[in-house]
């Protein structure tokens, strides 16, 4: 017997095999809800600020539209447009004194002349209710402003209201006509958009030249005096008395923060009549 006769052979190594196990099963997504609010944040996020930067835009395009719309009413036709009275606001008309210019004005005469009839027992009767806004408001161009030294072109428009001043540069109706001995008075936005309205007035040195038209005339004044004032300050400046047929244009100043009102002055030098 050979020696490895008697030594138990061995089987052949079989492979190690792992239980199967069970499939797992898909976790459930916790915050799937969580997510998807976070997702329509975002996108409302998007919109809002997209419709932010785009509002202005689209004003203002609006308002050009308007300007010129009411400047080729002038030259061509009555000289009228119509306008609705919510759109087309300024940012910050509110706060800049316009219209309340003349009705302040009507009031204080109207006040002024009936002090020695009023009783002193007299019960002051209850503010009237706001008038509701009309559907349409309409704008009438009388002229136009041109100052060649910033390139300014804007319709004049009678009355210094907000929806005027919107659209166009307001004439103050309590001043002078155009080329009449008195101060002419002309108000305007200075808006944050460069070269519209006023924005450019703080440019304007003394010795520039402002041209005023009308229908018949063009009347041009030279720039001989500016002043930056406080609005406290704006009404005894908007009754100013002179003798001399001169002008003046009035707006907001700094640009943005509008802490004070910048005067531009000048005096008439010539008078034409127009072809």
């Amino acid at each position: 017997m050979s020696p490895n006769e008697n030594t138990p052979k061995l089987m052949p190594e079989m492979p190690i095999t792992q239980p199967e196990m069970p499939p797992k099963a898909p976790r459930k997504r916790k915050f799937r809800p969580v997510l998807l609010i976070l997702d329509i944040l975002i996108v409302v996020m998007a919109v809002s600020g997209l419709y932010l930067i785009l509002k202005p835009i689209v004003i203002h395009k609006l308002q050009d539209n308007m300007t010129s719309e009411l400047i080729d009413a002038f030259e061509q036709g009555d000289g009228t447009i119509m306008i609705d009275p919510t759109a087309l606001e300024v940012e910050g008309e509110e706060v800049e004194y316009v219209d309340e210019y003349e009705t302040f004005m009507t009031a204080t005469s109207s006040s002024d002349s009936s002090v020695s009839s009023v009783s002193e027992t007299t019960v002051p009767t209850q503010a009237p209710s706001p008038t509701p806004l009309p559907a349409k408001v309409v704008v009438k161009a009388i002229g136009r402003i041109k100052i060649p030294a910033i390139n300014l072109n804007m319709p004049i428009a009678e009355g210094s209201t907000r929806y005027n001043l919107r659209v166009a540069i307001g004439h103050y109706s309590a001043s002078a006509d155009f080329g009449q001995p008195g101060y002419s008075i002309f108000l305007g936005h200075r808006m944050y958009t460069y070269g519209r309205h006023f924005n450019r007035l703080g440019e304007v040195k003394t010795g520039d030249k402002i041209i005023i038209e009308d229908k018949n005339y063009r009347y041009t004044y030279q720039v001989d005096q500016i002043d930056t004032i406080l609005p406290a300050e704006l009404i005894a400046a908007l009754n100013t008395q002179t003798q001399e047929a001169r002008i003046m244009l009035v707006t907001c100043t700094p640009v943005r923060v509008a802490s004070h009102r910048l005067l531009v002055k000048g005096k008439l030098i010539s008078t034409e009549a127009l072809p």
